[in-house]
């Protein structure tokens, strides 16, 4: 409990106990703290709340999801600039879906290098992590590009197109 005091015009200290209306930090919430500390990025609700929707979610979300479940607390435009401060600290990636749609997601906070499956019909978009040996495979033959073509590869992405099952199931294949 805490205590407030305001000081009227009478100059007459008013106290109001905030019990009732105080919250509680969630466990999601105190991570997300963490997150932006370790980052040395300011904590603001707002980007708490972005990060707790890509927890919540586990997995790379179009913007409008992210508007839409932010339930309103998050504008468009604060969102937007979120977005672009947290991508160049590297804590989230960005990324487009095959139809040019703007996609998030946490940016391999623990290391975990992975694909994307895109649903051709709803848009859809999946984490796929390959097969290590195959991965190993992938990272020689870029190696022997890298070299071939003196360039130096800092990153690369695999994109499968499919039709997600409960799009097959409505009859929805393009």
């Amino acid at each position: 409990m805490f205590l407030l005091i305001c000081q009227p015009l009478a100059n007459i200290a008013i106290k109001y106990k905030c019990n009732k209306h105080m919250t509680t930090e969630t466990d999601l919430t105190k991570k997300c703290r963490q997150l932006l500390v370790d980052h040395n990025i300011p904590v603001t609700r707002p980007r708490i709340i972005l990060l707790e929707i890509l927890l919540k979610n586990k997995g790379p979300l179009k913007v409008e999801d992210v508007i839409r479940l932010s339930e309103g607390k998050l504008a468009v435009s604060s969102l937007y600039r979120i977005i672009n401060m947290l991508k160049n600290l590297k804590l989230i990636s960005e990324f487009q879906t095959p139809d040019k749609t703007k996609v998030i997601e946490l940016y391999n906070i623990q290391d975990d290098h992975h694909h994307h499956i895109f649903c051709q019909s709803c848009g859809s978009v999946q984490d796929v992590e390959l097969n290590s040996a195959l991965e190993k495979d992938l990272e020689k033959e870029i190696k022997m590009i890298e070299c071939s073509y003196n360039i130096s590869v800092f990153s690369h992405s695999l994109e499968l197109f499919s039709i997600c099952n409960p799009c097959k199931s409505k009859g929805l294949e393009k």
